[in-house]
């Protein structure tokens, strides 16, 4: 018995695992970590390109706002200084001259001055009068060896500058706000101003701002002020970007990685060994065993698993059931045969009375054999079209026990109830309401066919821990040691002394343990003993797992 109850708990603890096949979608681990695994590259990446676009308009609108306030600083005071005297005001260049030689311009920046005409009078670039020395390179350069290094990353700057410089949608952005300098002239001539960023021939990005030089209402010239730095300074923010989508794409390429060994791989995996399992009945046990991942594929090399043994465990029931039933149904037909020859030269009313009653008693065996044949075939169908629910079990006893007293003839044995569940706290289970009804009539049936007359068949249910335990004991002559477990095979026959010819097909205890492996519980047969060891009637136990209490379906 030792040896029979260790396996069930081995097998309980594997079903118990298998509902772990059932966690949503949102709870799954798998789920989580390809969200998060992904989702760090993606903010990384988004992070960084909104901060450079918040930086690169913000950057050239500080600039616009500097360049229009040097500008109009620039044009009061050439407007006041630079115009000459009288009635008819004309610009200054000289005097125009003198005042951008006073004004700081920055490095970088540019300050022209147009006359009536368009024509520029006065350009910053050619007013320094620095004079800067430079020593002259040699005649013939000089070639450092740079480090290999550097080399690389300067043409992977150089490359990506390149890619990104030619983007189409950055090419429509520059020919959007390519400068037209004599346009800016013309709409500053006319007492309009201009500003914004704009793009050179040289596809440089500068900030520009043209305002007119105004005599009270009298337009003398246009003051165009221009920064190149931008450009410049937006590339030094985009090398620092460098950084950070070089960790996104890190970050990309370990979650590829990750989800190609944790996720592809042993997916491959299942998927060669379930094809070799389908080629050859011999690589049965070829799916490996991943039920130590406590996620989604731990679960599916787990069903897997036991589907494969499910499947190959019905292939070959069907290989023997034919066998079985050829065997079973030969032995009636070959008495059947014999009796209907010897009928035929039976001489004495007697002797074709006892044949015909052997031949009767043929034709119900092989009757109720090929009936419970067919229950058999059945059961599998039968507990997929049922509805799991939620069953009482002190009432399922009682109304188990209810029929068979209100069916009991006058002769036979008695069943009675013995569950003692409190009303107050119900025991509840999860099962297929008819075939587990069929469970308890097969093993009452069985044990008042062994029980003798005036003996009594019990049934008791009771909670052990998680589970639930339910007994039918019978006071019959007991099960040989050796067949406690052969019992529950099919066609397995052992008739009581005195039972009837063709009441057992060996098929219902088959049936029982076929149903109650299917809600996920055990039936074991024991001898009910003495302290002398004598048996007084065997025991069958079922036991299946409890439901929480809920309300009844």
């Amino acid at each position: 018995m030792s040896e029979l109850t260790a396996k069930p708990k081995k097998k309980r603890r594997r079903l118990n695992r298998r509902r772990g096949a059932r966690r949503s979608l949102w709870t799954s681990r798998i789920t989580r970590n390809i969200f998060l695994s992904n989702l760090i590259g993606l903010i990384i990446l988004i992070a960084g390109t909104l901060a450079m676009n918040r930086f690169e308009a913000g950057l050239i609108n500080a600039k616009v706002d500097n360049i229009r306030s040097l500008a109009s600083t620039i044009t009061t005071v050439i407007g006041e200084q630079a115009t000459g005297y009288g009635g008819a005001a004309q610009l200054d260049i000289e005097g125009a001259r003198q005042v951008l030689r006073g004004v700081n311009v920055p490095e970088g920046w540019r300050v022209r001055l147009h006359d009536k005409a368009g024509v520029p009078v006065v350009d910053t670039e050619f007013l320094k009068d620095d004079i800067t020395t430079e020593t002259l390179d040699p005649i013939i350069e000089e070639r450092l060896d740079r480090p290999r290094k550097d080399i690389w990353r300067e043409n992977i700057r150089n490359w990506a500058d390149r890619t990104l410089h030619n983007l189409p949608w950055r090419e429509a952005k520059r020919n959007t706000l390519r400068r037209d300098l004599k346009s800016e002239i013309r709409s500053g001539l006319e007492g309009d101003s201009s500003y914004g960023p704009r793009y050179d021939a040289d596809d440089n990005l500068i900030v520009t701002v043209s305002q007119p030089v105004q005599r009270v209402q009298q337009v003398l010239g246009v003051v165009t002020v221009e920064s190149g730095d931008v450009g410049s300074i937006v590339n030094d923010a985009r090398q620092a970007l460098v950084p950070m989508i070089a960790l996104a794409f890190l970050a990309m390429c370990l979650s590829s990685m990750a989800l190609t060994l944790f996720i592809s791989l042993p997916m491959r995996r299942l998927a060669r060994a379930a094809e070799i399992v389908t080629r050859s009945a011999k690589k049965r046990d070829a799916i490996p065993d991943l039920s130590r991942r406590r996620d989604e594929i731990g679960d599916l090399s787990l069903v897997l698993r036991d589907m494969t043994e499910g499947l190959y465990s019905r292939i070959d029931d069907i290989a023997n059931f034919a066998a079985d039933v050829a065997h079973e149904i030969k032995n009636p037909l070959t008495s059947l045969r014999s009796a209907s020859d010897t009928l035929r030269v039976a001489k004495t009313p007697e002797q074709r009375e006892k044949l015909i009653t052997i031949i009767q008693q043929d034709v119900s065996r092989m009757d109720r054999l090929i009936t419970d044949i067919s229950k058999a075939s059945k059961v599998d169908a039968n507990l997929a079209r049922e509805t799991a629910k939620t069953l009482d079990v002190a009432e399922i006893s009682e109304n188990m026990v209810d029929f068979y007293q209100q069916t009991r003839s006058k002769e036979g044995a008695s069943v009675v109830n013995a569950t003692d569940i409190s009303p107050d706290a119900p025991i509840y289970i999860r099962a297929y309401e008819t075939p587990f009804a069929q469970v308890l009539r097969n093993l009452i049936d069985n044990a008042l066919t062994f029980s003798p007359d005036d003996g009594q068949v019990t049934v008791t249910a009771k909670k052990v821990g998680k589970r639930v335990v339910i007994t039918v004991d019978d006071e019959g002559p007991g099960i040989p040691p050796d067949n406690l477990e052969t019992v529950f095979e099919r066609f397995y026959t052992q008739r009581p002394k005195g039972a009837s010819f063709g009441s057992h097909s060996g098929l219902g205890l088959a049936i029982c343990r076929q149903i109650i492996t299917a809600h996920r519980g055990t039936i074991q047969a024991e001898n009910r003993t003495d302290e002398a060891g004598k048996i007084h009637g065997a025991r069958f136990t079922v036991d299946v797992p409890r439901q929480r209490p809920l309300a009844k379906d």
